[in-house]
């Protein structure tokens, strides 16, 4: 699959080899420079020793210095052997025609240089006229050097200025290329975007081939059906919500009705006798009567949305309100144990520690659990800590080693918790569960809802598995000066 990096890797993969190229042309071309400029130095030394060999040429004419002939003897022999040893680089500059001139007239100036002390006027003139032919060579060899190499340094120059405007429109044209690959793209995806923000989750396409904007897209729609799932079950959890302000309204209307039933039960077993047999029956009206009067306040404790406000309660009543709560998923004694001080009391919100109980007991039942204990205890962190391999969480940074709690474990004996799903359990809508198998279910809110509870109270709370089998969720919660004052 085609992939956005690759593609800006090639372009400037392509860059990159241009500007070698370019930087292996300017040295070719700096090199071919250093020639003509070492060639240019080589001519220029060529001229120089021809106007110092004209120069003893003419002393030796005026003073008659057998030193300056020599000297110029010297001169012409070094000239001779130089053009000899570069001819190659003096073909460039002159014809193969007139280097063999300028050598023969070299020649001939030397032999009769050398013949001076028999020289008459005409051989004299003859050696002049030899000597100005090769000073003027030099001076045209020279002005051709120059010129070969002015003309070398524009013709460099040209080409670079050439080439590095050809790298950068190349330049340019693979940023705006990429640029034309990228933000196109993401035109189109921004353009997808707006209907999420109207509530439609419709589907995103690829706007491109290339693997980034697959892999995107891909995330994106997976983000959609995170969020349409996530919208359903805050929508069920929201009807979840006005079933509970619908039961809060009804216990509050059976409440009058069952005050009546219970004054009324109680009038009538005034008026019968102890030894009448209705009397028992009578009283069994008034009994079961305050027993729906006791759920209806619970279920009204329950519902009733209010601050956060802990007290001090007993914690087998808040259990106690909670198997109330459950209703038909309550246990049956022999399924349920419990292991705690009949007078241990806690320092929670009360309302709140039944939600708690409710959600794990609901939890474990809905694992599939058999038997369900639960045992608590006082403690401090040092000693009861979970293990390693524990899911903690909740205010977990205020404990401290000494601090002392009141531990709570709640035991069943279910299947366990994978130990892919063990590090989510805390997480907010994450379940394992489908929708459509009761009130609790496919919501993924209850034990999120149990972290934040807890972590509320300046606790925590872990969930991990036994070796023997099964689940254990165990609560920390702090102690306070007023349940131990208490003890």
């Amino acid at each position: 699959m085609r992939s956005i990096r690759g593609k800006i890797g090639l372009a400037y993969g392509a860059l990159a080899l241009l500007g070698l190229v370019f930087m292996a042309i300017v040295y070719a071309d700096l090199r071919y420079l250093e020639r003509r400029i070492g060639e240019g130095v080589a001519v220029s030394d060529f001229r120089e020793r021809t106007l110092e060999m004209r120069r003893h040429e003419k002393n030796f004419f005026l003073y008659r210095d057998p030193a300056d002939r020599f000297a110029a003897l010297e001169l012409a022999d070094g000239i001779a052997s130089d053009l000899s040893a570069r001819r190659e680089l003096f073909l460039e500059l002159l014809a193969a025609g007139e280097l063999d001139g300028l050598v023969n007239a070299l020649g001939e100036y030397r032999a009769l240089f050398d013949a001076t002390d028999a020289l008459d006027a005409g051989k004299e003139q003859a050696l002049r006229a030899f000597g100005h032919a090769i000073s003027d060579a030099a001076e045209n060899l020279s002005r051709r050097e120059r010129a070969a190499l002015v003309q070398s340094v524009r013709g460099s120059t040209r080409a670079m200025i050439l080439f590095a405007l050809a790298v950068v429109v190349l330049g340019l044209l693979a940023g705006q290329l990429i640029a034309r690959m990228v933000a196109r793209p993401l035109r189109q995806l921004e353009d997808e975007l707006l209907p999420l923000a109207e509530g439609h989750f419709s589907q995103f396409t690829a706007p491109s081939r290339d693997r980034e904007f697959v892999s995107l897209t891909q995330a994106l729609n997976r983000m959609l059906t995170e969020l349409d799932v996530r919208r359903r079950q805050v929508l069920h959890a929201d009807k979840l919500s006005s079933m509970g302000v619908l039961a809060s309204g009804v216990a509050h209307e059976l409440n009058n009705p069952l005050g009546n039933i219970s004054s009324a039960a109680q009038i009538l077993a005034e008026e019968i006798g102890e030894e009448d047999t209705r009397r028992t029956w009578v009283e069994q009206i008034d009994t079961e009567a305050e027993r729906g009067r006791r759920i209806v306040r619970t279920l009204l404790d329950y519902a009733r949305q209010r601050d956060f406000l802990p007290e001090r309660v007993a914690l087998e009543e808040v259990l106690d309100k909670s198997f109330i709560l459950l209703g038909k998923r309550r246990l049956a004694a022999d399924r349920l144990h419990i292991e705690m001080q009949s007078d241990l009391a806690v320092w929670v919100d009360e309302q709140r520690m039944q939600q708690v109980f409710i959600n794990l007991i609901r939890n474990a039942l809905d694992a599939g659990a058999g038997q369900l204990r639960i045992a608590a205890r006082r403690a401090i962190w040092r000693e009861s800590r979970p293990g390693a391999g524990a899911n903690l969480a909740g205010a977990v940074l205020e404990m401290q080693d000494d601090r002392r709690l009141t531990v709570i474990h709640v035991i069943d004996d279910g299947p366990g918790i994978p130990p892919n799903v063990l590090p989510h359990v805390f997480d907010p809508f994450f379940t394992t569960r489908g929708t459509g198998h009761g009130e609790s279910h496919g919501v993924g809110l209850g034990l999120y809802v149990v972290e934040e509870i807890v972590a509320e109270h300046g606790g925590c709370v872990a969930a991990e598995n036994l070796a023997e089998g099964g689940a254990r969720f165990t609560l920390w919660l702090p102690c306070r000066i007023q349940e131990e004052d208490h003890e």
